[in-house]
């Protein structure tokens, strides 16, 4: 299977200002399709243990402990700026802190405390 024929669940681009890198976007989105570590590590070319690795730091990232529950938390993140139509494109241009970001920390809350 080609990463073009995945569906895409939520928007890798809304987990950039919590800190996500490309590669643990991409784990996240096999993941989110119910791919195992080694079947993700197969599509992406890397070894299981190093999926595991992104994984890791996906958790610690998200606040969460478990695959379903980051899956759960991308999707929720995406679909709530969708739902107000707001992303912090100053932020991932440019990488600086500005007020978009401390916005989109705001909108977060609510997440992270569920």
């Amino acid at each position: 299977m080609k990463s073009e024929e995945r569906l895409n669940v939520f928007d890798s681009e809304a987990l950039k200002p919590i800190g996500l890198t490309q590669r643990e976007s991409e784990v996240l989105a096999w993941v989110a399709e119910g791919k195992s570590n080694n079947d993700v590590g197969l599509i992406l070319g890397i070894r299981a243990v190093t999926v595991k690795k992104h994984l890791e730091h996906i958790f610690e990232k998200m606040g969460v402990e478990t695959r379903t529950a980051a899956v759960a938390f991308a999707i929720r993140v995406s679909q709530r700026l969708m739902k107000v139509g707001f992303f912090p494109v100053g932020y991932l241009l440019t990488g600086t802190m500005d007020s978009d970001v401390t916005r989109l920390a705001l909108m977060l809350e609510p997440l992270l405390s569920c």
